[in-house]
């Protein structure tokens, strides 16, 4: 599907959920596009019962403004090492739900799991435990350099191990918990402040 046909689809299927989820009217396309993916991912991966967590943007929409940040082309999410396996029981799913999927490798284990779909790639970093200067921490893919230089973005164990509920769109969502220490690691200490127009989620949803 070329950049013009998918950001079509993108488009008729956000009018489709408006009028399907009325409560959802005053979303722009791209935030009720982005929640449908990552809702029906998560459906189809219910079964195997996979904590995954929020991190960077979406945790950062989710902590600031109760939905995902920006004009989501992504969805952040990560998954502790001991929950991959089931992750990749579950691509025979996935593939059957017309989804692809990607493994990133390095020296052989696997440190992300890609899913794409039209107009809207899932990220899934595999965090491992390591050890970090003289602290055990949970570090992923993404900033295993950082973690290895400096104490810093990499996650405590307390904090994946004992994760908490966040709301995105009045959906709940697990995220690490202290995600605004994270968030403080990655965007600075003005986290808070948009950078540029966002999107806040204002309608309460039961």
């Amino acid at each position: 599907m070329n950049r013009f046909a998918a950001h079509s689809h993108m488009f008729l299927m956000g009018f489709y959920l408006r009028l399907r989820h009325p409560l959802y009217f005053t979303m722009p396309s791209s935030q009720i596009y982005v929640l449908h993916l990552c809702l029906k991912l998560l459906k189809i991966l219910k079964p195997q019962k996979i904590n995954f967590f929020l991190l960077e943007g979406s945790l950062l929409g989710a902590i600031r403004q109760e939905s995902f940040a920006g004009r989501p082309s992504d969805i952040d999410f990560g998954i502790k090492e001991d929950e991959l396996q089931k992750l990749l029981d579950a691509f025979p799913l996935l593939i059957k739900s017309g989804i692809k999927t990607i493994k990133k490798e390095v020296n052989n284990k696997i440190e992300k799991i890609q899913i794409l779909f039209p107009c809207i790639l899932v990220d899934i970093a595999v965090y491992r435990k390591r050890n970090v200067g003289k602290n055990e921490m949970w570090v992923g893919e993404i900033y295993k350099d950082i973690a290895e230089k400096i104490n810093g973005v990499a996650f405590p164990i307390t904090d994946l191990e004992n994760l908490i509920t966040v709301k995105a769109y009045g959906k709940n969502f697990f995220s690490p918990a202290n995600p605004e220490i994270y968030l403080e690691k990655i965007y600075g200490k003005n986290w808070k402040v948009p950078d540029k127009k966002q999107f806040f989620w204002k309608k309460k949803i039961n």
